[in-house]
């Protein structure tokens, strides 16, 4: 039977506002002549259905060609039923295939964790894994395809600690799917795990940004700096989550989100002086305290998942382009700041930033030390009688 039906995958689309975003576009429909856009013929492809309320039915093909048979399998099932012939389509193996596993662990990390972690899953899976592994089915991957994956992910222009973050979320994903792999760490299988240095912000750099911020991008920094939150946590932050008489603000879940770790539920002593400006931006705006402190610009009751984009906007016209720009220097910053006070205990700072222990602080400890006027003295004091000598 000729393909009489349209084949659709998820494209990067503009809206009339010029806003961009991903949603289904046209991959193929019959009849369509000349060369196809390399946009085509990324997976996963989709066709339309109606059956049971159902839109999309997602197809199982990793190519534009495997998904213009199965979608031609698809149609006849489809006037089949419309003809009142009762089917019954095959499963055989169905549910072992790589694709719906997948498919069945990104729903079970959607229903169970944070966005932000199934949002990483869903990355790793769809947009590097499946297009590097071609075995149809879970139990016939093995230690090579492991290897090609790794080199895969080698050839992309990503960092070396998102290739072993990659790497890890498959491994975690197969032993989900009960397939055990042996790859081993002693052969050197597994690629190297390199620790993100330890940047934060010099004071120079602060106040840079500061003064190039306007009002509302102004408060968004401080808030970053003042709590040490990471970017889901300010984005999920509302004015109920403030204790204004304490200046106390608070991370917990809310609908729909839920922070990254349990230790993460906590509450941050603010500086009054921010807590008080929220408050009267409250009023001002005349926002209830359900509402989120910065939403997104045309959606207010939606939480902002881009506020990168407004700490590097602030950045770039500070001038301060020959830096790495990011909100989570903002948290390394808050941490350094608390670990150079002295009267700041160790355990106190990693529960003030949702760390159950002290352990992942010893970086930021070790670098906040040679930061310190004192160490530097100590470091450098048995080179006094060499300064100078020979100039």
């Amino acid at each position: 039977m000729a393909l009489e039906i349209s084949i659709y995958n998820r494209q990067k689309q503009v809206s009339k506002q010029g806003k961009e975003y991903v949603g289904y576009a046209l991959a193929f429909t019959p009849g369509q002549r000349g060369a196809l856009p390399s946009s085509a013929d990324v997976p996963p492809f989709y066709i339309r259905d109606q059956r049971g309320g159902t839109q999309w039915v997602r197809l199982e093909a990793r190519t534009l060609q495997e998904a213009k048979a199965e979608a031609a399998q698809q149609q006849h099932v489809l006037k089949a039923i419309a003809n009142g012939v009762e089917v019954v389509e095959a499963s055989e193996r169905s549910e072992e295939r790589l694709v719906s596993k997948v498919a069945a662990y990104l729903a079970e990390i959607e229903a169970n964790r944070a966005r932000r972690s199934w949002l990483a899953y869903k990355n790793t899976l769809e947009s590097f894994f499946l297009k590097s592994c071609r075995k149809t089915y879970v139990s016939e991957i093995n230690r090579q395809d492991i290897l090609t994956f790794k080199t895969f992910l080698k050839n992309q222009d990503i960092a070396d600690r998102s290739i072993y973050n990659h790497f890890l979320n498959v491994m975690i994903f197969l032993k989900w799917a009960g397939h055990r792999v042996d790859i081993s760490k002693k052969k050197g299988d597994w690629p190297d795990k390199a620790e993100r240095v330890v940047e934060a912000y010099t004071n120079d750099e602060l106040r840079k940004m500061f003064q190039a911020a306007t009002t509302e991008e102004r408060l968004l920094l401080k808030a970053f700096l003042f709590t040490g939150f990471r970017e889901g946590e300010i984005a999920h932050l509302t004015y109920r989550d403030i204790d204004v008489t304490n200046s106390l603000w608070r991370v917990q879940k809310k609908n729909g989100w839920e922070p990254k770790t349990k230790a993460s539920q906590r509450q941050v002593a603010v500086p009054t002086e921010l807590t008080e400006k929220i408050v009267e931006r409250m009023q001002k705006n005349k926002r209830g305290l359900d509402d989120f402190i910065f939403p997104q610009k045309y959606h207010q009751n939606r939480a902002d998942g881009h506020l990168l984009k407004i700490v590097k906007r602030v950045a770039k016209n500070a001038g301060l382009t020959n830096i790495r720009v990011d909100q989570h220097k903002f948290r390394a910053t808050y941490i350094t700041l608390q670990l150079l006070n002295p009267e700041n205990p160790q355990l106190d700072v990693a529960k003030w930033v949702g760390h159950s222990n002290t352990k992942t602080l010893q970086r930021y400890y070790e670098a906040a030390n040679l930061r310190n006027p004192n160490t530097h003295k100590r470091a450098t004091k048995s080179f006094a009688g060499f300064v100078g000598t020979g100039d």
